[in-house]
């Protein structure tokens, strides 16, 4: 059947010639071959023709019972009538059981496997496109009725629920290429663009710990710290080097508004401190609101986002990153910012936070993976380090414990000795107490920010490096001089 018309709905395109035809393929190759029905990737409804859905659905029976697939098999599962959905299949004249061995003639011809993999993928495409299609529908239905705005949000998550476990299934057997071309593939890339595919770092003592030149395309990334290191500081440096080359960034924030993220933007770059930005009339001059003013209609032309997010949980939060991707797609890799991982509203408040950790880091690894983009997750400490004598950074701090590395690519950590030092001494009451942190912490740490990793994949976890800290600018800045701070990045 010929598509005649623009106008034509999708009911009556989705059984077309070439959909009924790769059903055809697909059986002849598996009367060929019963294996094929142990890793094709498909279930019954995944065809339009009631003859191949009942067909298919007891041959797997048969298959997994340890017996021969063949129209001889079949015959007693299937109707005494044949009806197709096709126009132009309606004047055949055959049983069931006839078609499908004239089916298996056809696995006979050795050109037919060949057709096999494509033919699987327009199966599972029409069958994808008909569930869109259904949910079209649903959708509008839903929006004639009277929804409160928590309704539609929760039936919008299910929504993407079912449509996301519906593709990763239909994308399972996607075609893919060997490991050595898709190395040579991505060689090239990063040929092409001098170096690896990924978001440039701000500072070249991140890139030295993570073992890697940028953020690359695909990764998931870590930053911990305790509240009030300056873990929000230091990503905010990060975002603005990125969007300054021109990378898409998305910041979803708990914790920051946007006017506080550009505030604070503002006085890393330009020096103009946040308590003068909040009492311009007497704290700054004509240039410095000049300047203020000018960054900001700069910062509206880049390719920035920034939402402040309240209770999502993260289904929000991946459909809020493909929406963004899609729209601010450049060629550049884009950049996610979560911040923070333990204020993502969980699927199961009832679980620990080790498994709410890892739903949450699954789902960002794979929109990271599925969309080229690399992914910084910010972790706040969870409180273990305050019982050690030494509060250093170590995998157990994270959100989740230890085990919430999994998902991870890299994680790097932020850690000011100052703060700790300072916390400890209000509480010093002996000179035991004195000697011990004095011992642990030293004493030339004011204005030092060390970081380090606490996992890298192709690297030495055990490198660590300094930034100094200037707390009036909330801004890192590199201890080496200019020149070998631009060649080691």
């Amino acid at each position: 059947m010929n598509i005649q018309t623009d106008q034509q709905t999708f009911r009556d395109r989705i059984s077309d010639q070439d959909a009924f035809e790769a059903a055809e393929i697909f059986f002849a190759c598996m009367f060929s071959d019963n294996s094929i029905l142990a890793d094709c990737g498909l279930e019954p409804e995944d065809f339009v023709e009631g003859i191949h859905s009942t067909a298919f659905k007891a041959a797997v029976e048969l298959y997994r019972g340890g017996q021969n697939v063949n129209s001889v098999s079949l015959k007693p599962s299937l109707p005494k009538v044949l009806k197709f959905k096709a126009e132009d299949r309606k004047d055949v004249e055959i049983s069931p059981a006839g078609y499908l061995s004239q089916l298996m003639i056809l696995g006979a011809n050795a050109g037919t496997r060949s057709r096999l993999e494509g033919s699987i993928e327009t199966i599972k495409g029409v069958a994808l496109a008909r569930m869109l299609s259904h949910e079209a529908e649903f959708g509008l239905e839903m929006s004639k009725e009277g929804h409160s705005l928590m309704t539609l949000v929760d039936e919008i998550e299910q929504l993407e629920n079912r449509l996301k476990e519906r593709r990763e299934r239909l994308s399972a057997l996607k075609s893919s290429a060997s490991a050595g071309s898709s190395y040579l593939a991505s060689f090239n890339a990063a040929s092409k663009r001098d170096g690896v595919v990924g978001v440039p770092i701000a500072l070249a003592e991140i890139a030295k710990v993570l073992s890697e030149p940028v953020f690359e395309a695909g990764n998931l990334y870590g930053l911990l710290s305790s509240s009030g290191e300056g873990k929000s500081s230091l990503t905010m440096q990060l975002i603005y080097h990125a969007i300054k080359q021109g990378h898409p960034v998305l910041f979803l924030s708990y914790d920051q508004s946007a006017s506080q993220c550009i505030r604070q933007m503002i006085a890393q770059v330009h020096g103009i401190d946040i308590r003068q930005q909040r009492d311009p009339a007497r704290m700054m001059s004509q240039s410095e609101q000049d300047t203020c003013v000018n960054f900001a209609m700069w910062i509206d032309r880049q390719p920035l986002e920034i939402i402040r997010c309240q209770r999502e949980g993260v289904t929000q939060l991946v459909a809020y990153a493909r929406r963004f991707i899609k729209r601010f797609a450049n060629g550049r890799t884009p950049m996610v910012v979560l911040d923070h991982i333990g204020k993502v509203k969980p699927k199961d408040p009832k679980l620990s936070a080790d498994r709410i950790s890892g739903d949450v880091t699954v789902e960002l690894k794979a929109l990271a993976d599925e969309t080229a983009a690399a992914v910084l997750v910010l972790n706040q400490r969870n409180g273990f380090g305050d019982k050690r004598d030494n509060p250093r950074p170590i995998a157990a701090d994270l959100y989740g414990g230890a085990g919430a590395r999994a998902d991870y690519d890299a994680v790097m950590y932020l850690y000011r000795a100052e703060k700790y030092k300072a916390e400890r001494e209000k509480i010093a009451a002996s000179d035991a107490d004195w000697k011990k942190i004095n011992k642990v912490f030293g004493s030339e740490i004011a204005g030092v920010a060390e970081i380090g990793s606490i996992k890298v994949r192709f690297g030495d976890p055990t490198i660590t490096d300094t930034l100094k800290f200037e707390a009036r600018y909330t801004r890192y800045v590199s201890e080496r001089p200019a020149e070998v701070q631009g060649r080691l990045m």
